[in-house]
């Protein structure tokens, strides 16, 4: 880096400067106290994030894990020593896709405006668990954002 009184001088004599720009890669917007996740078991590159770790060994995470064609890792809040920053996450795991289970949910991480991606990861919102339990319209949603998002894996 040169100082101000080198850069005036190569300035005058007509010889552009070139130095490295900032980094122009956005921040993820988090909310001021965006939870922290526990990981659950799984692999692969699609991290599910639930409200609780009783929906992630439910019935119905079961049978979304088994239209996924995969087996992806569930994750949920925490506040021990065993969580992880959800931008931490995803770059320690590789993660290619974060799909976060409702609007409540999500707006605890980002607040109101969801970011297209956290990091490398392309960020999907899906309905809530109970929209999914009880509403066959969210389940088609489900369906359809799995589909339209490449989430869906062909054995």
């Amino acid at each position: 880096m040169i100082d101000s009184r080198q850069k005036a001088y190569l300035d005058a004599m007509g010889i552009g400067v070139w130095s490295l720009r900032e980094n122009s890669v956005p921040s993820i917007p988090a909310t001021a106290e965006a939870p922290r996740l526990r990981l659950g078991s799984g692999n692969g590159g699609i991290l599910l994030v639930c409200v609780a770790d009783t929906d992630s060994a439910s019935r119905l995470a079961n049978d979304i894990s088994r239209a996924l064609g995969a087996v992806p890792v569930w994750a949920w809040p925490g506040d021990d020593d065993n969580t992880i920053e959800l931008a931490s996450a995803v770059d320690d795991k590789l993660f290619t896709t974060v799909a976060i289970f409702g609007h409540e949910l999500a707006g605890r991480f980002f607040g109101h405006e969801l970011p297209d991606s956290v990091n490398s990861a392309r960020l999907v919102l899906l309905p809530s668990m109970p929209d999914i339990q009880t509403n066959a319209d969210a389940r088609s949603t489900l369906w359809a954002t799995f589909c339209r998002f490449g989430m869906v894996t062909r054995n």
